[in-house]
């Protein structure tokens, strides 16, 4: 079987499993969403808007066409929207969404969704007992800064950040498949993992 699992959204990551092994992935070329102004606080002045979401959907939309054409899979898993804070990516996210369920569609394709937290439990992407150490060190360094109002110096704390279950992923994805993906190549490795994760279920593991 050929699954083909997307992160679908203005650069939207893609996976190709086929028999249950990880064939390629990558991602498609992104839209701009600097060009489409979408998440721009004034968006709402921009000349175009709200017509310029319907323009990035469609971009996005002829990608994913594109990529289904070419990997002919016997089925697409997408990831579902979650709920977000800025309304204006909410909405592209949500016409994207339209735009590539309508043409699946259109081409009879096979497809069904999975939410972020499904594919994470069953991937185990929980936070390690080094990931919640560092955070909580990162947090308790933050509050004292804060108090003493001062800079907060991370690299000599040794630290570089929260680690979030974005980080989780990339380093879950290039740990089991020997990539080397980057932290902006988060999408990539979420594609992946949701693949693999229905690739799981699908096999009762």
């Amino acid at each position: 079987m050929r699954v083909l699992a997307l992160d679908a959204s203005t650069k939207t990551g893609w996976a190709l499993f086929v028999d249950g092994q990880l064939a390629e992935s990558s991602e498609l070329a992104p839209v701009h969403v600097e060009h489409f102004n979408v998440n721009d606080r004034n968006t709402q002045n921009s000349e175009w808007y709200p017509y310029n979401i319907v323009v990035a959907a469609d971009d996005v939309c002829a990608g994913i066409e594109a990529l289904v054409h070419v990997k002919k899979p016997d089925i697409v898993i997408v990831e579902n929207t979650n709920k977000g804070k800025n309304r204006h990516t909410q909405r592209v996210l949500e016409f994207i969404h339209y735009a590539v369920l309508k043409m699946l569609r259109s081409r009879a394709q096979r497809m069904k969704y999975m939410d972020s937290s499904e594919w994470r439990q069953i991937m185990g992407l929980a936070a390690t007992k080094e990931d919640k150490k560092q955070n909580a060190k990162l947090n308790k360094a933050k509050r004292s800064a804060e108090a003493k109002g001062v800079k907060l110096d991370k690299k000599a704390l040794g630290i570089k950040g929260t680690i979030t279950v974005k980080h989780r992923a990339v380093r879950m994805a290039n740990e089991k498949y020997g990539l080397k993906l980057k932290q902006k190549q988060n999408d990539q490795a979420d594609a992946i993992l949701m693949g693999q994760a229905y690739v799981n279920r699908s096999q009762g593991k």
